[in-house]
């Protein structure tokens, strides 16, 4: 039992460590620390810790199966459209039939359940979990999200299936009956499906988070080399001007050759280009701090489209836009402006004979998805999975520091939300700004719903 407590502390540690700020993780890893809590007790037991055994026993038996449920409900987003009142509410609620089994349930001189009661609750806990996850894969119109519910269900729903069979109803038929080496094999199924799932395709956002993290890192650790790089290239660059300037007043003094007045001009154009790459540099890699406002999303989008419009002209690019519906969301709309004209520019750029540019906002459940598509040459796979690292770019230009899509990323990251990029050679390229649900203050002009969570 302890080689199983173990896998189960490490995966709740793990869930809980790569984004302690997402809701369903915080919950996964609640339900993971009770389901492993039981491992315990056999170890108490033996060196007779008889009153902590059965405190943990009652933990696991009661609070694994709440904390499973109310798991599922924030991974399928059930909880998404509610208040944050009524969300604590439905929590609390959940929590009752824990509360009754403490004050029913004799701890002395041992723990006793009345498994036939611990039948009526917690058999619709388990059954209610299976069926979240089950409706919500079918639900699902995102691939990426569709294929993790997938991939999660594999992982959770034999398992829950054998709790209902082997814990919740044979404990019911006989109280004494010893579950665990027969529910044993479906953990051990469980963690075998899991530990590729998190290598391969990602668990609970794992393996994303930890890409994630990675590019954090690296983006905060080039803004404190950026800072520091423009603090010396400035005060280098500030040592050339005062000599330039100091050199053009001897030189409008003295009868020099017109070449030596060209080659300080030179040097004067040099230093203002560093100067200015330095500054542009530093704003792009720095840890970005965020003022979320509400924002109506169409009119920010048009207000940056607005810009565009005649560039699209004169390239001979029809500019389509759609939008599904009008969100006021909040978000810090300096920087998502911003973002969004990262993405313009570089879907103009691809597209330099013309072509089609279509921006649209739409809606993914309770998340608001902005879409950026063009028609233009596209990418390889092999690219388009390098384009959010910094100053990775397939352009050629001087002034391109490939930081654009990077940008993006931590926009949108810090936001909440997520960006992603498709590409095909020749088809073109569809980059998604996605944003969570929970960012949505109403979602249309008439008020389709609306969301007051803080």
């Amino acid at each position: 039992m302890l080689y199983y407590m173990f896998a189960l502390l490490t995966a709740s540690l793990v869930v809980l460590v790569h984004d302690w700020r997402k809701e369903a993780n915080r919950w996964a890893a609640l339900f993971l620390l009770f389901a492993a809590s039981g491992g315990m007790t056999e170890l108490l037991d033996r060196h007779g810790y008889y009153g902590l055994t059965d405190v943990i026993m009652f933990i696991n038996q009661t609070f694994t199966p709440y904390g499973l449920v109310v798991f599922t409900l924030a991974y399928t987003r059930r909880l998404d459209s509610l208040r944050a009142g009524a969300k604590h509410r439905v929590k609390i609620a959940l929590l009752l039939p824990v509360v009754l089994m403490a004050a029913v349930t004799p701890f002395s001189p041992r723990l006793s359940f009345d498994y036939t009661l611990m039948l009526l609750w917690t058999g619709p806990y388990y059954a209610s979990a299976v069926w979240l996850l089950l409706s919500a894969y079918r639900r699902e119109t995102d691939r990426d999200r569709k294929r993790s519910l997938l991939l999660t269900s594999f992982i959770m729903v034999p398992t829950i299936v054998a709790a209902i069979l082997f814990i919740v109803i044979a404990r019911s038929i006989y109280p004494s009956f010893d579950f665990f080496r027969y529910i044993a094999g479906f953990l051990t199924y469980s963690i075998a499906v899991a530990l590729p799932g998190v290598f391969v395709y990602g668990v609970l956002g794992v393996k994303l988070k930890f890409e994630r993290d990675s590019m954090e890192t690296a983006m905060s650790a080039m803004g404190s080399g950026a800072s520091l790089l423009q603090h010396t290239v400035k005060n280098e660059i500030g040592k050339i001007a005062i000599s330039a300037d100091i050199l053009r007043t001897m030189l409008d003094r003295a009868d020099v050759p017109a070449e030596a007045a060209e080659q300080l001009q030179i040097i004067e154009n040099a230093s203002n280009q560093m100067m200015a790459m330095a500054h542009r540099m530093k704003e792009r890699m720095s840890v970005m701090t965020l003022s979320p406002q509400p924002c109506r999303l169409d009119r920010l989008l048009d207000s940056v489209l607005e810009a565009y419009r005649t560039v699209c002209k004169e390239k001979q690019i029809r500019l389509e836009v759609d939008y599904a519906v009008r969100p006021i969301i909040r978000c810090d709309a300096v920087h998502v402006r911003e973002a969004i004209g990262n993405l313009l520019t570089n879907a103009l750029e691809t597209m330099p004979g013309g072509g089609r540019l279509t921006v649209s906002i739409g809606r993914r459940r309770r998340d608001i998805v902005l879409g950026v598509q063009d028609t233009g040459a596209g990418m390889a796979p092999a690219q388009a999975a390098r384009v959010f690292e910094p100053f990775y770019s397939t352009k050629q230009r001087s002034n391109n520091y490939g930081l654009g899509l990077s940008y993006v990323y931590m926009v949108m990251q810090r936001s909440g939300g997520s960006v992603k990029l498709a590409s095909r050679i020749g088809s073109g390229t569809t980059v998604q700004l996605r944003f969570p649900g929970a960012a949505v203050i109403r979602m249309n002009e008439q008020g389709e719903w609306t969301n007051h969570e803080g």
